[in-house]
């Protein structure tokens, strides 16, 4: 009884001074807008989040920001941090910034409609997969119908209630989804702030203990990593994040990894230049 009470105090240490995740605002500096608060949301309500979700597309790739799949139900989700009022004219979109300047936008229908019909021809899924544009600034006003061409279109708060809703409203037997099948992008972030995405061809990482003990840390099991320098001691210090929330510490010499980028090709990372890696 005391060795497990000791164990979890040790464990809720350890979680409580890891670095783990960085601040929202870090994310954002390194580009993430919105998804790192979706991120959030959506695995505090749903055990399968994939995120980074890639299709193959002629001679490249189409990209989504996560793949959820609840009861069964896989829901394809773009993330847009658009600011101002959102709107849409005929076939166009618009943003009224709050300067009071407009702006014509791409629209996130056509783009997450497409990468739907890729992921089925793709994986040759018969059953539906739904598509939602989820709008991630708390201050985004939407002049937008609540669909278009079948996408959801919500804010952060009401995304929960639409997978929910649409789950509970889904009639019909089909299969679930494989989702050990599915493609996904893994994004690096620099030291100088550089920044890459691809298909990370290792699985497995080859790293350290802090006994100084071979680890092969499997890739498809990871979240988040934090790497912190030690110059002095000629290694670098991993903080990893589990899919499930559990967090190690690890040690990098000299590993360097190969990465298929969306454009067709492939390039060679050493760890010790990354500070995230966001799988």
């Amino acid at each position: 009884m005391k060795q497990s009470i000791v164990r979890s105090l040790g464990t809720g240490i350890r979680r409580a001074t890891s670095p783990g995740l960085p601040t929202q605002a870090e994310i954002e500096r390194y580009g993430a807008d919105g998804e790192e608060a979706i991120c959030r949301l959506l695995r505090d309500h749903f055990e399968c989040v994939i995120r980074n979700v890639i299709v193959p597309h002629k001679d490249k790739y189409l990209e989504k920001d996560f793949l959820v799949v609840f009861q069964g139900v896989p829901f394809v989700i773009e993330v847009k941090a658009w600011k101002g009022v959102i709107g849409k004219e005929g076939d166009t979109f618009y943003q009224n910034k709050t300067n009071g300047t407009r702006k014509t936008i791409k629209s996130p229908v056509g783009t997450t409609a497409q990468f739907l019909s890729c992921m089925q021809k793709y994986y040759s899924i018969e059953r539906p997969v739904y598509g939602i544009v989820v709008f991630a600034d708390p201050d985004c006003t939407l002049a937008l119908p609540d669909e278009l061409e079948g996408i959801a279109l919500v804010k952060a708060d009401k995304l929960i209630d639409t997978v929910k809703a649409r789950v509970k409203a889904e009639i019909g037997n089909f299969e679930d989804l494989d989702t050990d099948r599915i493609l996904r992008s893994t994004r690096f972030y620099s030291v100088d702030e550089e920044f890459c995405k691809g298909m990370l061809v290792e699985d497995y990482l080859d790293l350290y203990d802090k006994e100084g003990r071979e680890i092969l840390l499997d890739t498809t099991k990871l979240r988040f990593i934090t790497v912190e320098r030690q110059s002095l001691r000629l290694r670098d210090k991993l903080y990893v994040t589990y899919l499930n929330g559990d967090s190690d510490v690890f040690f990098n010499r000299d590993v360097t990894v190969t990465v298929a980028c969306l454009d067709g090709t492939f390039r060679k990372i050493a760890l010790n230049r990354i500070r995230y890696i966001v799988f």
